[in-house]
Order: C-alpha cells, then sequence, then structure tokens
C-alpha cells in the first residue's frame, strides 16, 4: 500500500477516488496577479501615510495636537517639522519597498493588507478629530499645553 504524505493515504487514487494533481485554477490566477494587487495596496497605504503626514503637519504647526506616536514626538524634538517630514517618508518608503520587493509571496500581501487596514482606521481617527477641533472650545487647548506631555506644537 501506498501511504500518503500525511501516513493516511489520502491522495491516493483507489476503488471510487482519482488523483487530482492539478492546482485550483482560482488558485493560480489569484497568484499570478498578487504582485497587481500588493502594489495597488502599498500604494493606496502610502497615499494615507502622506495624508497622514498632511494634517500631522497642518495641527502641529497651527494649533498643536496630542501625538501619540512617541517616535514622531521624538522627531519634532530633534527636527522639528522637517524632522518629522524625513522620518515620515523614510518609513513609508521602508516599509512599502520592502513589500513591493516581496510582492510575490502570500506573507506580504497579508502585511500590505494589514498596514492598509491600520492606515484606514488612522484615517477614520483623523475625521473624527477633525470633527473634536471643529466644535472644541480654545481654551481647551491651554489646558493640555499644561498638562499633557504628548502635546505638540511646532513653532518654525
Amino acid at each position: 500500500m501506498i501511504i500518503g504524505v500525511d501516513g493516511s493515504g489520502a491522495g491516493i487514487p483507489g476503488p471510487g477516488r482519482t488523483f487530482n494533481a492539478a492546482p485550483d485554477a482560482c488558485a493560480i490566477v489569484a497568484d499570478r496577479i498578487r504582485p497587481r494587487r500588493v502594489t495597488i495596496v502599498v500604494l493606496a497605504t502610502a497615499a494615507l501615510g502622506l495624508i497622514d503626514l498632511a494634517f500631522t503637519l497642518t495641527y502641529m504647526t497651527s494649533i498643536g495636537m496630542i501625538e501619540a506616536n512617541p517616535l514622531a514626538r521624538l522627531m519634532v524634538s530633534i527636527g522639528g517639522a522637517g524632522q518629522l517630514v524625513r522620518f515620515k517618508l523614510f518609513t513609508i518608503l521602508l516599509s512599502g519597498g520592502l513589500l513591493y520587493l516581496s510582492r510575490e509571496r502570500r506573507i506580504a500581501e497579508v502585511a500590505a493588507w494589514l498596514g492598509l487596514l491600520i492606515m484606514l482606521m488612522l484615517s477614520a481617527h483623523w475625521l473624527d478629530y477633525n470633527e473634536q477641533v471643529a466644535v472644541s472650545d480654545v481654551s481647551t487647548y491651554a489646558e493640555l499645553i499644561a498638562t499633557d506631555t504628548r502635546f505638540t506644537l511646532i513653532r518654525e
């Protein structure tokens, strides 16, 4: 008797069974267009990253904001807006470039979709933040400056 890879004899032709070695046609097509999908998702993620940078700079250089990302706060403290832009562009290019270089692998596609999901969630946060700022009282910013170490205002 011939035993299959998993030891069960599964996949071995026998009475009432046929052996189908041909891979699923849908899987072949999905694998063939994976590089295109990953490229599109990486580009969309990069675009959302640039939009995030634009919003961040707009608020940080006008009324200030609470920056939750400690690395972004560090970059601002090191070199202001210019350093933040360099850092953000570097991280977008690095992550996007690595995913693009490995775009034919399934793990790269999973990572690209995860990155896009995170950036979509951040975009939803920005929409909420914009609404809150529109209805907030300016005096609350004075309280934030005095009490929250994450509050960031760039004056260059």
